[in-house]
């Protein structure tokens, strides 16, 4: 199994790769930005190094198309980060230092510069950046609660003449977008079934094979490291998610991990008797998450409260 230490790093490295691809892409942008037009092309999309300076982003393309050129970043977030917006704001920004430093390396090196503005400012008044759009897709299984724009951060009464810098926020927990690419739209309408526990939706949904890197995409999305695992080992290439998650759940009952709420008790065979007390049902979600086992999925089949969950993950730190 995956150590939880690595885990979240090699979901990052899954769902990146699956957004590295151009078709998955362009339909993302023009869903979220362009209501589904077809404004941006794959072809006219090219992946650039996405580190600039000492960051990374997770997904840089180029897309030279109808409107000029422009810079879109996708950065996926499978926990909500508080200080998002400022994050998205200096990625941006070094975007912006980084092609205003070669400017200002080229008029150096032509000695081009004439006026004293000119000398002033190190680059010419023609002289133009390519703007940068970046997308935060968001797998959290709770909806995002803190700040949506930098406005969120202050703690000021007069916030009227602030520039905002609002995030571009998609939660897939919540998206009712449907994508023209299938895999894309796959992906994310699987995704947002796990997350909310609509088993009983992928049981009946979901029968036809998908390919096991789409798969694996989704158990990272998900953050479940139970059923990333279980792909993983597969031997074949085309996966059937019901059976997949079916599967994972037979096994859970025959180790003895799947509880049954009974008149507000669990049921845990680790001891073989009920557990009343608050401090044995936080001994039982520990073990689970210990296991790698999904916050939806323990929340389904043991009927906890989530403030009790928050509870036992507390107690891992």
């Amino acid at each position: 199994m995956i150590q939880k230490e690595n885990s979240y790093g090699t979901f990052d490295q899954e769902i990146n790769a699956f957004f590295k691809d151009v078709h998955h892409f362009a339909s993302l942008i023009n869903t979220c930005l362009y209501q589904g037009q077809e404004i941006v092309k794959p072809e006219n999309l090219m992946l650039v190094d996405p580190k600039i300076q000492a960051y990374t982003r997770d997904v840089l393309m180029l897309w030279n198309g109808r409107y000029g050129s422009y810079y879109l970043g996708i950065e996926n977030q499978l926990i909500e980060n508080y200080p998002m917006p400022y994050r998205i704001l200096q990625y941006d920004c070094l975007v912006y230092k980084d092609q205003m430093d070669i400017l200002e390396k080229e008029h150096r090196k032509k000695k081009d510069l004439r006026s004293s503005e000119e000398f002033l400012s190190g680059i010419k008044a023609s002289d133009r950046l390519i703007p940068c759009i970046t997308i935060v897709i968001y797998y959290g299984t709770r909806p995002w609660q803190t700040n949506f724009s930098m406005k969120d951060m202050f703690d000021v009464k007069d916030v009227e003449h602030l520039n905002e810098y609002k995030m571009n926020l998609l939660e897939v927990h919540s998206d009712t977008h449907r994508y023209k690419d299938k895999e894309l739209d796959l992906v994310f309408s699987m995704t947002r079934d796990i997350l909310n526990a609509n088993f009983n939706t992928i049981r009946n949904k979901y029968k036809q094979g998908i390919p096991k890197q789409v798969a694996l995409v989704i158990a990272s999305m998900a953050k479940d490291e139970e059923l990333y695992q279980q792909i993983k080992e597969e031997e074949k290439e085309v996966i059937v998610m019901c059976e997949s998650l079916d599967r994972m759940r037979e096994e859970a009952r025959a180790e003895g991990m799947i509880l049954g709420r009974r008149d507000g008790l669990i049921q845990g065979k680790t001891e073989g008797i009920q557990i009343g007390k608050e401090d044995g049902i936080l001994m039982i979600l520990t073990n689970l998450l210990k296991k790698g086992i999904s916050d939806s999925y323990i929340l389904e089949i043991t009927g906890v409260s989530s403030e009790l969950l928050i509870k036992a993950k507390q107690g891992l730190n």
